[in-house]
């Protein structure tokens, strides 16, 4: 094959195959080679659209379209979360911003999986692991695929870290329209964990005027209690006991 053949079979693997990538979104090398069909062309066909900036790449062996006149991804960062592994999705903190109910957005996504990651950076924004849950109840919300509101509440306050995380869970169920009695239960079933019940019992009912959870989800809350008191934030100042629910918590309410 003549050099001016295969320089002209190089360009038509450009036109042919960047709406296919972009149709996807993310894509590793795989991927590329079962649209090419010929491994010897995928190397020249992401190093020539990442040098016209076609593609970025994300991190190891996954990569982004981007848009050629923002110069950003054309997927958004929750979206990237959700794309990094094949089991992965959005969660924590991050899932209350993919569903609109967090204060504010951070530059750090939240990404549950199996597959072992070290938190690196893409475009700004820390990609961190987080353990993904057993039978995780997850939906898919704006492109991406993100754990239900239910499932981010008892998460989120499983995994909460301090008075200023707490505040933080908080102000997000503060926000948000509802929650399903039974989806939360199920989740709570799922991690069998009597402190966690503990938690959620007293929190949401706190914030019941928020919430509107009957009066069966606190009972149902409290037969799985742990037998044993708590303290909701450890070396915290003003917590009161709260006997109902056995635990040292502070007031989520003025």
């Amino acid at each position: 094959m003549s050099k001016k053949h295969d320089g002209e079979q190089k360009q038509l693997f450009i036109v042919e195959y960047y709406d296919r990538m972009r149709e996807l979104g993310c894509f590793t090398l795989q991927d590329v080679t079962e649209m090419v069909g010929e491994r010897s062309a995928v190397t020249y066909l992401v190093n020539d659209y990442q040098r016209k900036g076609y593609i970025d790449r994300i991190h190891r062996n996954l990569y982004t379209v981007m848009d050629t006149e923002t110069e950003e991804p054309v997927l958004t960062r929750y979206q990237i979360g959700s794309r990094l592994f094949s089991d992965g999705y959005v969660a924590l903190r991050s899932a209350f911003e993919v569903w609109g109910y967090a204060p504010g957005v951070r530059n750090e996504v939240f990404v549950a999986t199996e597959t072992r990651f070290t938190d690196f950076r893409y475009n700004g924004v820390f990609y961190r692991r987080v353990h993904p849950k057993p039978k995780a109840d997850t939906v898919g919300v704006g492109g991406s695929l993100v754990t239900s509101l239910e499932q981010t509440v008892v998460d989120s306050l499983y995994n909460f870290e301090g008075e200023a995380g707490l505040e933080d869970v908080v102000e997000c169920i503060m926000r948000l329209p509802g929650l399903d009695e039974d989806k939360l239960l199920e989740c709570l079933e799922r991690y069998g964990n009597g402190y966690l019940y503990q938690k959620c019992g007293y929190v949401l009912e706190q914030l019941q005027e928020y919430v509107k959870l009957p009066s069966s989800f606190y009972r149902e809350c409290r037969e799985h209690c742990a037998s044993t008191v708590r303290y909701m934030v450890k070396g915290a100042d003003g917590l009161v006991y709260h006997k109902g629910w056995g635990i040292y918590a502070p007031y989520l309410k003025d």
